[in-house]
């Protein structure tokens, strides 16, 4: 049995960030508190509440020019199967065009038809000027959890939903970023810092909250954009994850401020964001993990 292409879209068109415990790969381990997801991954305190946060997603959500889906991890479980599939995605503007490379089925998402969801909130711990915030909802028979931020100008989650229809059960894990398209061209030379939020795809740990750090330099006499996520912990298992860091080197950065690399399993994609470059945002796919990442320009 496949299931359909638009099913799954309809579970993905509602924006919501940030995650709670317990998800899909946590099995019955103890969740960890805040302090010590703080402790294991070098966040401080939240500079604001999960509910200031949200505050500002609507208007953040309308402003964006952007959308950037990663590759959407499918399992469809029926009372006596289980299927576990990919569906690819091609994102360009404000629009990504989903694949299901078996039956060459195609749909669209598109920010100006993807509302948000306001769940319940929580903010984790704060880094380099952004707060991680957890976050629930539930929508039509959609459970979701997300983990991630709604930045000034841009916003970056790992996204898990469950929806059940009929006989069938099915889980979705998928990466996600936007925000609104920088003012002109990168020049000079520039650092951002930030976040990163992911889970395994595979493996004892797959669905396994990831956190760790986004460190994008920019230096155009150099040859481009150095893209290095690293001190990468999985909060449901208090530990470091097996992969130290994923570095994508010499990224050609357009002129709208966008920089990609690669397919599916082995990719990047991303933007900058807001006035002079304020912020970036985007996702990447290596090492058996799909990611999302925000980082703010650094003075």
């Amino acid at each position: 049995m496949r299931v359909h292409l638009a099913c799954v879209m309809a579970t993905a068109a509602i924006l919501s960030l940030a995650a709670c415990g317990g998800n899909g790969g946590s099995g019955s381990r103890p969740a960890l508190g805040l302090d010590d997801i703080r402790e294991l991954t070098g966040l401080s305190a939240p500079m604001e509440t999960g509910q200031a946060q949200q505050a500002r997603q609507q208007e953040n959500s309308a402003r964006a020019d952007s959308l950037i889906l990663s590759t959407m991890h499918v399992e469809a479980v029926l009372p006596d199967d289980a299927r576990r599939f990919r569906l690819l995605s091609e994102c360009a503007g404000p629009r990504c065009e989903v694949l299901d490379p078996v039956t060459g089925e195609t749909d669209a998402r598109d920010l100006a038809t993807s509302p948000v969801l306001r769940g319940d909130a929580e903010a984790i711990g704060s880094a380099h000027g952004i707060t991680l915030l957890a976050e629930t909802g539930r929508h039509m028979g959609l459970d979701r959890t997300s983990l991630g931020a709604w930045m000034e100008h841009g916003s970056f989650g790992l996204f898990n939903d469950r929806a059940i229809g009929g006989e069938v059960e099915s889980a979705y894990s998928y990466a996600l970023a936007l925000g609104d398209l920088t003012d002109g061209p990168l020049t000079g030379s520039a650092t951002w810092l930030g976040i990163m939020v992911g889970t395994p795809i595979a493996g004892d740990g797959r669905g396994d909250r990831l956190v760790g750090t986004a460190a994008l330099n920019y230096d155009m006499s150099a040859g481009g954009l150095d893209a290095g996520l690293s001190g990468i912990k999985n909060i449901d298992r208090g530990t470091a994850y097996g992969v130290e860091a994923v570095i994508f080197s010499d990224l050609e950065v357009g002129p709208d401020g966008t920089f990609a690399r690669g397919q599916s399993g082995a990719r990047i994609q991303g933007g900058f964001h807001g006035p002079g470059h304020a912020e970036a945002a985007g996702i990447f796919e290596h090492s058996n993990m799909i990611a999302a990442f925000g980082a703010r320009r650094q003075q």
